[in-house]
């Protein structure tokens, strides 16, 4: 006999960020349901919207009841029987974008359940997202990615634990993305609300140079690609590493290569 209190859509979603989606569906006041014992090689999130279960987890018996969120992870077996009417929605997804959020949130298979704060808009977004699971077109998958990240940021919004800001990765992050521009450290201090002092002792215990050199490193780098690999003049090179003042360019060039940017060009080749 037909389940008429179950729907559940498929889905053939894989983005380039490795985020993936196998389904997602719901349960309407289903009775006597139970699950498993099961082992999936994916995440489900089972949001519970009314009713409550057994979870016989492998630490113990849990009561699983209205407003949590069951996470099932890759690998553990998952069990549950429901004592009352059950409604639930739930999605599979996969990738490493999954597993990055995953850590980021701690949760695993000693923890997973979750305590949803912001049940209604949860709810909700996963409505919506099965809603447009019927739809097959470009605009249908690029809802399904944002309505999954928009997932994730309730989660880490609900989250108690906050990630730890890596401060000398950001700093590096923001060089290795600006290095062209006319950027210095304490603009790259204020992006990240620190002193310039801070940044660079910072920086340089990580990495073992000063943030300033590191600029200098990559502007000077990439000045020599050019040189070699383009006929673009020497201003319009200067410009391109974030040295408004060719002059001042090439002083820095000669100091750091011993040649002056022309003289590295007739030496390149």
């Amino acid at each position: 006999m037909k389940d008429t209190t179950l729907f559940e859509l498929g889905s053939d979603l894989y983005d380039d960020n490795d985020l993936g989606m196998y389904y997602c569906g719901k349960r309407v006041k289903t009775l006597n349901h139970s699950y498993g014992p099961e082992i999936r090689n994916y995440y489900l999130f089972v949001l519970v919207n009314e009713g409550e279960a057994t979870f016989f987890h492998k630490n113990g018996v849990i009561r699983l009841k209205k407003h949590d969120l069951l996470v099932m992870c890759p690998g553990e077996k998952i069990h549950y029987i429901a004592k009352t009417p059950w409604s639930i929605q739930w999605v599979g997804l996969y990738g490493k974008t999954v597993e990055k959020y995953m850590k980021i949130l701690s949760i695993d298979g000693n923890s997973p359940i979750v305590k949803v704060e912001e049940y209604c808009e949860m709810e909700r977004l996963l409505d919506d997202l099965h809603k447009i699971m019927g739809e097959r077109n470009e605009y249908s998958k690029c809802r399904q990615i944002a309505l999954i990240y928009q997932f994730f940021s309730f989660l880490l919004r609900n989250s108690s634990k906050k990630s730890v800001v890596d401060i000398p990765e950001s700093a590096k992050r923001i060089i290795d993305y600006n290095f062209d521009k006319n950027i210095t450290v304490k603009d790259i201090s204020n992006m990240l609300y620190l002193s310039p002092e801070y940044l660079t002792r910072q920086f340089s215990e990580k990495y073992n140079i000063s943030p300033k050199e590191y600029l200098i490193e990559k502007r000077i780098a990439f000045a020599k690609k050019l040189l070699t690999e383009s006929t673009a003049c020497i201003s319009e090179i200067s410009n391109s590493v974030g040295y408004e003042d060719q002059l001042y360019f090439s002083r820095i060039f000669k100091k750091k290569t011993g040649l002056s940017p022309l003289e590295f060009r007739k030496q390149a080749h």
